[in-house]
């Protein structure tokens, strides 16, 4: 019976929100305007003290079906809001384990605890054949549950960090010892074709 009643409520509307027990879900009948790599969040891993980049990276190959759209806002799913928040978008000529080229920052205020959040990019950017790269950059003050993630497992690219404690980039599964494998709860949200 459940499902006879979504697939009405979906036809019916582009966009439904489904309330559970604990936590609310968001259905998107327009999969094409997304690319991420997260499912359903469930939690937020626990960051240490320190600055802080949470990274979902595309790679040209991915991108090939999106060159020439616009990515018009980031959603991203914070558990807790840190003190600053910045948006980074990069660009990368060529294959790198890092970010090379800042496109676009901008500061985020006003973003809700335990809550899916919308930046609207000021300037548009396009997709073309560089890698890119979207990041939620972050300091802290002690251990928090920051950016949001699901279940896992992780995908390739789902789970950069760059941990200002050890200068460098590398993806949450190797940070942890592959002791959690998940996926950032950031989306690029696509401009209606």
């Amino acid at each position: 019976m459940f499902e006879i009643k979504f697939y009405i409520i979906l036809f019916i509307t582009s966009v439904c929100t489904l309330s559970c027990e604990e936590e609310t879900v968001e259905v998107s009948l327009e999969y094409e305007r997304l690319i991420h790599y997260d499912g359903v969040n469930v939690s937020a891993p626990q960051i240490p003290q320190g600055l802080h980049e949470s990274s979902i990276r595309f790679e040209r190959r991915d991108l090939l079906n999106y060159q020439g759209r616009t990515l018009e806002s980031v959603q991203f799913y914070i558990s807790y809001v840190p003190n600053d928040l910045t948006l980074r978008i990069y660009k990368n000529e060529r294959a790198n384990n890092e970010p090379q080229s800042l496109l676009y920052e901008a500061e985020i205020i006003g973003s809700l605890a335990s809550s899916w959040n919308t930046y609207n990019l000021t300037e548009k950017l396009i997709i073309d054949d560089s890698e890119l790269w979207i990041s939620l950059r972050y300091s802290l003050q002690e251990t928090q549950r920051v950016i949001g993630c699901d279940a896992g497992p992780a995908f390739v690219n789902g789970d950069w960090e760059y941990s200002g404690m050890e200068d460098n980039w590398s993806n949450f599964r190797a940070r942890t010892n592959n002791q959690i494998s998940i996926n950032w709860n950031i989306r690029g949200v696509l401009a209606a074709l």
